[in-house]
């Protein structure tokens, strides 16, 4: 929390009880719905996207996952729950398999959310997100044709979409309960690039922040997880990145929940030393 004169707040805008950031101070408790679809693409096409100090995992390269999510959101108090609309978001996630010092791991590079909390709340992590639009079939908890159980047969999709325009579809046809072999969310740690640009005369290419970093969930549990056959449709789009991770094949495809908090980051290497030392 950031004091001064009598205003304070985790982020901006600043006001005299902090409640006015545009999100609140860690720790972050979240619940979440997944559908996620495994895919393979150009590894080419990832590289290209990855910061210093990551790399292609030569056991998965090209491997690359779509996930779309449906998030609660809240502090330590919960109060958020009493006004959903500042607990509830709904997300479209990429991520890559990479590796850092050897080591499996998986990054995203491109991050769409429906809201602004979130937006902010990603940008301080380390997830580049963009606002856009995204919706996924829920399973209501009351079975019935407009609300898809668990089971085998069950099908459930999503979409996302950016400045009106359609970035991609996707579906999940449940047929069994999954094994460890899943590529869910969470199942690998995930590295991030915390990055905030310096707005000072003749620094624009230095950022004032460049950091790779390995976010930490804490109390992360997770549901049994279904798999099932799946199908992923990636359209074109003026400006966005996700058009050139087209998939070149698709593989199973899963849904499953889980509840996890976030608190900190684990500082893997700051790139403001990377960047300096190229230009001398």
């Amino acid at each position: 929390m950031t004091r001064f004169a009598a205003s304070q707040g985790f982020m901006g805008p600043f006001s005299h009880d902090g409640q006015a950031s545009i999100a609140p101070s860690p720790p972050w408790h979240y619940a979440a719905d997944f559908i996620t679809i495994e895919t393979w693409v150009d590894p080419v096409a990832i590289e290209a996207l990855l910061p210093p100090g990551l790399s292609l995992h030569p056991d998965e390269a090209g491997l690359v996952t779509v996930s779309f999510v449906d998030w609660q959101a809240c502090t330590a108090t919960g109060g958020e729950l009493l006004d959903p609309i500042r607990a509830q978001y709904r997300e479209c996630i990429v991520l890559a398999s990479v590796q850092y010092e050897g080591k499996l791991m998986q990054y995203c590079p491109y991050i769409v959310v429906d809201q602004d909390t979130s937006l902010a709340r990603g940008w301080a992590l380390g997830y580049p997100k963009k606002i856009g639009s995204v919706w996924i079939t829920r399973s209501m908890g009351m079975p019935s044709i407009a609300s898809p159980k668990l089971e085998a047969g069950a099908t459930f999709a999503g979409t996302v979409a950016v400045k009106d325009r359609r970035l991609a579809e996707g579906h999940v046809k449940l047929s069994a309960l999954a094994d460890s072999s899943a590529v869910t969310f969470g199942s690998r740690p995930i590295v991030a690039l915390r990055h905030f640009p310096s707005m000072f005369e003749g620094q624009h290419d230095r950022p004032a922040v460049y950091e790779l970093v390995r976010l930490q969930a804490e109390n992360v549990q997770a549901s049994p997880v279904w798999q099932g056959d799946a199908a992923l449709t990636i359209y074109d789009a003026p400006i966005e990145p996700l058009a050139r991770l087209r998939p070149t094949r698709i593989g199973r495809g899963w849904r499953y929940s889980i509840a996890m908090t976030n608190r900190n980051n684990h500082l893997l290497r700051d790139l403001r030393d990377t960047s300096l030392s190229q230009e001398k």
